[in-house]
């Protein structure tokens, strides 16, 4: 599998031009063989900037898709109008089954920063999770800064990893979100969290999860620290970025003496 990752700076008198072009070359790029997924994103925080993210099988369906019609009426059109555009390639992701199996929490990080581009990938995975009635209750704080991360530290015993973590994301509910009967909300944000952390091992970045709810006193001093408002609850925060720790074999965890099968 192959994805591409490609960073589009343009500036606003053009913005229309290349959103319109991509939005062709995303529907377009959808329909031919081996394409996995082609998404079009803004960043919410720099009005000039663009993303594409796209999944192909392999290099020759990728080599085909250059040669399309689309690819080459629409491409060098968009390098025309953008101020830059500039493109990651990864041909070793993580499948899914070797990021479930190998997956582990990190004690240790490198101080190495992560990007922007990359926190809003791993929060767009997370956002994918399963939600009853559609209701995505979930919400998140990405906390960069020492000061509010050793706050962290001192606040939740079982969090002596994000000492040396450049990123945590405090995943919290938004109970308004969660409706009057939104009970599973929990379970919600459990799936959303372990998106996040198998897209991190996908990104070969480390994570830990460090749970907060339902210790109801951590929830009132995780909402006291960042000053949140009624409707937040702090799930969890995960710790995030590159692994400093050795690499341990995962010993075999698949045990069939724990599976019933119920039969008529």
């Amino acid at each position: 599998m192959i994805r591409i990752n490609v960073t589009i700076e343009v500036e606003s008198e053009v913005r229309g031009q290349i959103v319109a072009l991509l939005s062709e070359m995303s529907e377009l790029s959808r329909q031919e063989k081996g394409c996995i997924g082609y998404e079009i994103l803004e960043n919410n925080r720099l009005d000039n900037v663009l993303m594409i993210i796209e999944t192909w099988e392999n290099e020759a369906l990728l080599a085909i898709h250059k040669e399309s019609e689309h690819f080459t009426r629409i491409i060098p059109r968009v390098r025309e109008l953008a101020s830059e555009m500039r493109s990651e390639k990864f041909t070793d992701m993580a499948s899914v089954g070797e990021a479930i199996v190998n997956r582990r929490s990190v004690k240790h990080f490198l101080p190495e920063k992560i990007c922007v581009e990359t926190i809003e990938r791993l929060l767009r995975a997370a956002m994918y999770a399963p939600s009853v009635k559609d209701r995505r209750p979930w919400e998140f704080f990405v906390i960069e800064d020492e000061k509010h991360i050793h706050e962290l530290v001192t606040t939740l015993p079982d969090g002596a990893a994000l000492k040396t973590a450049p990123v945590a994301v405090l995943v919290c509910c938004n109970t308004r979100k969660a409706g009057l009967d939104g009970g599973n909300w929990p379970q919600e944000l459990a799936a959303c969290v372990q998106n996040l952390i198998l897209q991190a091992y996908g990104e070969k970045l480390g994570s830990t999860w460090v749970g907060i709810y339902p210790q109801m006193h951590r929830v009132h001093q995780v909402k006291t620290l960042f000053h949140l408002s009624s409707e937040f609850v702090p799930f969890a925060v995960v710790a995030i970025g590159k692994s400093a720790d050795e690499h341990i074999p995962v010993p075999e965890r698949y045990d069939p003496v724990k599976i019933h099968f119920i039969t008529r």
